[in-house]
């Protein structure tokens, strides 16, 4: 953090530059709107150990007509869009959204929508309204761009789960049950079938826990996740847990080992804090290195339970597949 005075002679000397000021998130608290020269631009930022400023909030702060405003601009490319409604649909749905708020508000100006092929562009001015710091303005614009992004991630959530369902439909694989898919599983040749396989048999293996709702294949903009799990589950035990839950399927011929245990971590830290929990399931098993990362990184509050294929057999033919499950939980807690 900086001291005010370090702060405000940075932002008096970067007056008629054409360079955005970065501030840090912790830093807004100290600066009035007052002491912001009319004439400087700002980003609220937060300067990784890459090197990048990293933003949650997509725009500038400054002045426009003697009004300080939030200059968003959301650029997004085609080529790297994975969402399952498409991205010229997404953004004119925040467009939408935008010209509501501007309406029944009246405290977004300026919208512009491009799509130019390759890029689409939106463009909006927040006028914050109330406020007396940089903090406030920042905390303005996050309110705004939060009911924004709610809004659209539950339709793309929506439109992911109709897909699915539809899809659901015409899979072969729906069709057999867990005895056969665990057959299936374990002497399919074709790579991409036998993660299919696996995928579908961990569906109806973790449907067998009331309170479960299976979401499969979850992709966003950056990552692939096999499985998600709404858990809405009445069980003290699971109510104790967080409401989305992650699965990786991986039935490779070899053991999974410390690389794949980092990515998957890092899928559940980037839901939001909404999933703590996740199911590792490697068929053939572990490498030592798995176990070793999982104790190094033990800290915090995420937990990973993994599991072998063995254990799912076991669990679907000797034992119950809730009390497998959660003896699987005890013992990744206990390691």
């Amino acid at each position: 953090m900086m001291k005010k005075d370090e702060l405000l002679k940075i932002i008096r000397n970067s007056s008629w530059s054409e360079d955005t000021i970065h501030v840090e998130p912790n830093d807004t608290q100290k600066i009035s709107i007052s002491e912001i020269p009319q004439d400087v631009t700002i980003e609220i930022s937060t300067l990784g150990e890459d090197n990048i400023h990293h933003v949650e909030l997509e725009g500038t702060i400054g002045w426009k007509d003697d009004k300080i405003c939030i200059f968003m601009s959301h650029d997004w490319y085609r080529k790297w869009w994975t969402a399952t409604l498409g991205m010229p649909y997404h953004m004119d749905l925040m467009k939408r959204l935008v010209e509501f708020r501007q309406k029944r508000y009246k405290d977004i100006e300026d919208i512009d929508f491009l799509d130019d092929g390759d890029w689409c562009h939106l463009y909006y001015t927040i006028i914050p309204n109330g406020v007396s710091t940089l903090q406030e303005v920042y905390q303005y614009g996050l309110s705004i761009t939060n009911w924004i992004d709610k809004i659209v991630n539950d339709a793309q959530e929506q439109t992911g789960k109709l897909i699915s369902k539809i899809a659901d439909e015409y899979s072969s694989f729906k069709l057999v049950e867990i005895p056969e898919l665990i057959n299936k599983v374990q002497t399919e040749q074709n790579s991409n079938i036998k993660g299919r396989l696996l995928e579908e048999l961990l569906c109806k293996f973790f449907s067998k826990i009331d309170g479960f709702e299976i979401i499969e294949r979850l992709k966003t903009e950056t990552e692939e996740i096999d499985l998600v799990i709404l858990n809405m589950s009445k069980d003290i035990f699971w109510q104790k847990e967080s409401q989305l839950i992650l699965v990786e399927c991986k039935n490779w011929s070899s053991k999974c080992g410390k690389n794949e245990l980092v990515v998957f971590k890092e899928k559940i830290v980037n839901r939001r804090s909404r999933a703590k929990i996740g199911f590792f399931v490697s068929w053939n098993g572990f490498k030592e290195t798995f176990r070793k990362e999982d104790i190094r990184t033990s800290q915090g509050d995420i937990l990973i339970v993994p599991v072998t294929g063995e254990e799912v057999i076991v669990a679907t033919t000797q034992t119950s597949i809730q009390e497998s499950i959660k003896k699987w939980w005890l013992k990744a807690v206990s390691s």
